[in-house]
């Protein structure tokens, strides 16, 4: 069995994951967990020796429960390994972080000018944006961007609700553009699969921490969530060619898998 968490942000002040061991129960009766993106922070040089710990804890930890750890790029971990995305089920699933919908990675961001100037000069040198693996690979390179802002940015992020509330939805702006990211996330999900996966029957995101399961254009799109103070987190679990959502619970300090939300024959109709 597969399972797919995504946005831990394990190390980042606001994370509710404050140690790797709170996620065991999620390794334990899986052969994979697949960690999709914004697993740690990878943007800026004095966070690097910390997320390679957070990287190895988590490997650590899924090795224990007798499970393989794979990690796929986020916007925050850009260079935490070279997969940015994954076909699973013959084709049939496609799974990546997801901010590869928003030109500018993070509308709701205070940084999405800066990075979209630098999606624009990324996807410029592309000859075939249809090419997911291209379009990721550029996307990649556009979220380095933000580097040289690292002293400048990190400061700003400090524990407890409050600062992550401010952090979320001040200025005010944010707030609508973050309501409007959620709302059109289904939507880009599988306008993104028509064009580059169309074969895929599913697509299984994270990114905007907004989780749910929706059916749009006969494609099933799943956001898992995030792990932070507002998030709802998801596991997505894969097994033969059933998939199942389920809630993330957490308990004594633990984090485990929860009752099923959703579960789907992908060989059959979604």
């Amino acid at each position: 069995m597969i399972r797919i968490l995504s946005d831990l942000h394990f190390g980042y002040s606001s994370s509710r994951v404050k140690a790797a061991e709170q996620l065991a129960p999620l390794a334990e009766g899986a052969e994979e967990v697949l960690f999709n993106g914004d697993t740690v922070e990878t943007r800026f040089p004095q966070e690097r020796d910390r997320a390679r710990e957070a990287v190895a804890a988590l490997r650590n930890v899924c090795h224990t429960a007798g499970a393989h750890a794979v990690f796929l790029t986020g916007n925050h971990d850009p260079d935490v390994t070279e997969i940015h995305h994954l076909e699973l089920a013959d084709g049939a699933i496609l799974v990546t972080h997801g901010d590869v919908l928003f030109h500018g990675l993070s509308p709701w961001s205070t940084e999405a000018a800066v990075l979209r100037a630098a999606h624009d000069r990324e996807l410029a040198a592309l000859g075939h944006p249809e090419d997911l693996t291209r379009r990721l690979e550029a996307l990649r390179r556009a979220a380095r961007v933000l580097e040289p802002l690292g002293a400048k940015l990190m400061p700003r992020v400090k524990p407890g609700l409050w600062h992550a509330l401010a952090e979320h939805f001040w200025p005010p702006w944010r707030t609508l553009r973050i309501l409007g990211g959620w709302a059109q996330t289904p939507f880009l999900a599988n306008a993104l699969a028509a064009r580059c996966v169309p074969q895929a029957r599913c697509v299984i995101l994270g990114h905007t921490h907004f989780s749910g399961v929706w059916r749009v254009g006969g494609r099933l799109v799943v956001n898992t969530g995030g792990f932070t103070p507002m998030g709802r987190p998801l596991a997505a679990e894969l097994e033969g060619n059933t998939l199942t959502v389920r809630k993330v619970v957490f308990a004594h300090g633990l984090f485990w898998p929860g009752r099923a939300v959703a579960r789907r024959d992908i060989g059959g109709e979604a």
